[in-house]
């Protein structure tokens, strides 16, 4: 029995399919990557704030440090698991 070839095999959809699949991959590859160093990075922003002491007006800034931290802690926890 002979087999019908696929017509579909490398249509320009297909072609587009998968080098969309490729594209989302690599932009996730790349923002793990990066949210993996700046939650290894961030840390040492907050050295300046608290050396001097925190002020009223710096406590938002050092809230928003932390919830960045947190955010790059998650994002990045995957990076380099291949």
């Amino acid at each position: 029995m002979s087999s019908v070839p696929s017509t579909l095999e490398n249509t320009p959809v297909r072609q587009s399919i998968g080098f969309a699949n490729t594209a989302a991959k690599l932009t996730l590859r790349s923002a793990e990557t990066v949210t993996f160093w700046a939650a290894i990075l961030l840390p040492l922003t907050y050295l300046p704030l608290l050396h001097g002491g925190l002020a009223a007006d710096e406590s938002l800034h050092f809230a928003a440090l932390l919830a960045c931290n947190l955010f790059a802690l998650v994002a990045g926890h995957g990076y380099g698991r291949d």
